[in-house]
């Protein structure tokens, strides 16, 4: 069953975090996620939308995704990150 997962970012320095985000892409892609979209909410259907980016991301189950996200080479990724943005990760199993 795939597994996916929500970001939801809060951005305080553009240029750090353009940085990571280059490098982390083919990462990600190197453990197996898949980018299915990335942008801003343009609306709400019940309720307020989303504020800031949003990322999600599509992995083949949830092993794969915690493979990634606790590696060495992204927690070096995560450290250029720091400070440069406010991250909420949730992570959906279908």
């Amino acid at each position: 069953m795939p597994t996916y997962h929500l970001t939801t970012l809060k951005i305080n320095d553009k240029t750090k975090f353009l940085e990571y985000a280059e490098k982390a892409r083919p990462l990600l892609e190197k453990f197996g996620g898949e980018y299915l979209a990335a942008g801003r909410a343009s609306g709400s259907l019940e309720g307020d939308a989303i504020e800031g980016p949003i990322v999600l991301t599509k992995w083949s189950d949830t092993q794969k995704l915690r493979a990634f996200w606790d590696s060495p080479e992204y927690s070096r990724l995560k450290s250029l990150r720091s400070g440069a943005v406010t991250v909420h990760s949730t992570i959906l199993e279908s």
